[in-house]
């Protein structure tokens, strides 16, 4: 019976919660933001505990990881500076590609001997460039 009367209320009633509840929104998509961050962040903190584990492991049990890339990250490609680094640490059928900071190939250490791109030509031919470091 007083049908139109209850529903006119209740949109008075809505109109009066407007002004709290529009702010809120923008706030629920933040908050959400803010939670899907903290998520990421946390998964990423355990994938670093647990290299850094297995870092530690490798290093007690004497046992080098195989790597086929090294970044020399306080280099920066250049003909007159030989960067040199230290083929001993690599076994000898052991092929490493060598990358500056920018990512960009500066030579491969082949056979435990180190070919640098400005002395042997071809070396980085066929040698994709990696992502740059990014310093914050």
């Amino acid at each position: 019976m007083y049908k139109k009367q209850q529903y006119l209320a209740l949109a008075g009633v809505l109109v009066c919660f407007l002004p709290v509840i529009i702010p809120l929104v923008p706030k629920l998509g933040a908050y959400a933001e803010a939670e899907r961050l903290k998520a990421t962040e946390g998964l990423e903190r355990k994938r670093i505990e647990e290299r850094a584990k297995t870092s530690d492991a490798l290093y007690e049990a004497g046992v080098m990881p195989t790597t086929r890339s090294l970044r020399i990250t306080n280099y920066f490609d250049s003909s007159k500076r030989n960067p040199r680094p230290d083929p001993t640490l690599y076994q000898n059928d052991e092929i490493v590609d060598v990358f500056d900071a920018t990512g960009k190939c500066i030579g491969r250490i082949e056979e435990g001997i180190w070919k640098w791109k400005h002395k042997a030509k071809g070396i980085c031919e066929s040698v994709q460039n990696i992502k740059p470091v990014r310093r914050k």
